[in-house]
């Protein structure tokens, strides 16, 4: 899969701003070609085990978010660094929202289980509106009111590209190996046996019949109830 960077402001970050239970965080930001999101990322530190973190692509008004959920993702924070210098970290959507080019859009991250000891803190520039596109803005209702920080730009990263595509493996026809995969190892997909995954492996994508014709390359992203998530390489 290749991506392609969009808008986008991650320099000069000197502090953080927390984030969870009814303090939702945003980034407001201004689609300057029109493209399809496929990919956000922030960069953030974990204190204790967060759990899941909610984005939301929405549209705004007045330079905050408006009603209207555009795309979500849920991802678990518990493996996040705990390093106060950060690090980045990846929102895929799937299927892709489609930006209208000149329309501020708002990215918003909110964590329903997180608490003061169980949240994230997304580093921020604090120093002076520095991106354009958009600012900081926060909520400490839940998104029922939200405040402006003109001062302040928190770190995003936008990008177009293929969305992560996947295939369920509960498949009749089973190919059936008892290797743990490590990274670049090829296998046939299409099995139903417990397989333990690295972090990134490489697999060869065959019709879901079984067959071994017309196969694809492509990179496993995730694996998790019974589904796959890969991207083509």
């Amino acid at each position: 899969m290749a991506y392609t960077l969009q808008e986008y402001y991650d320099v000069n970050d000197n502090t953080t701003t927390v984030c969870y239970g009814a303090q939702w965080r945003c980034q407001t930001f201004t689609d300057a070609g029109g493209f399809d999101l496929t990919r956000v990322s922030v960069k953030a530190v974990r204190t204790g085990t967060p759990g899941e973190v909610t984005m939301d692509i929405m549209g705004t008004t007045d330079g905050k978010p408006s009603e209207g959920v555009l795309g979500t993702v849920d991802v678990s924070a518990n493996g996040w660094t705990t390093d106060s210098a950060g690090d980045w970290y990846n929102f895929d959507f799937s299927p892709a929202v489609t930006l209208t080019a000149g329309t501020p859009y708002a990215i918003v991250l909110s964590i329903p289980g997180g608490g003061p000891t169980n949240k994230i803190d997304w580093r921020d520039d604090s120093s002076g509106a520095a991106y354009d596109g958009g600012t900081y803005v926060y909520s400490t209702d839940s998104g029922s009111n939200w405040t402006i920080s003109s001062g302040a730009d928190l770190m995003f990263r936008t990008y177009s590209g293929d969305a992560a595509a996947y295939v369920d493996l509960a498949f009749t026809d089973t190919v059936t190996f008892s290797e743990v995969l490590n990274l670049g190892n090829t296998i046939p997909i299409g099995f139903t046996n417990t397989v333990t995954f690295s972090e990134s492996v490489t697999i060869s994508l065959g019709p879901l019949s079984g067959t071994k014709a017309e196969k694809d390359t492509r990179r496993l992203v995730a694996f998790g109830n019974d589904t796959a998530y890969y991207e083509d390489i």
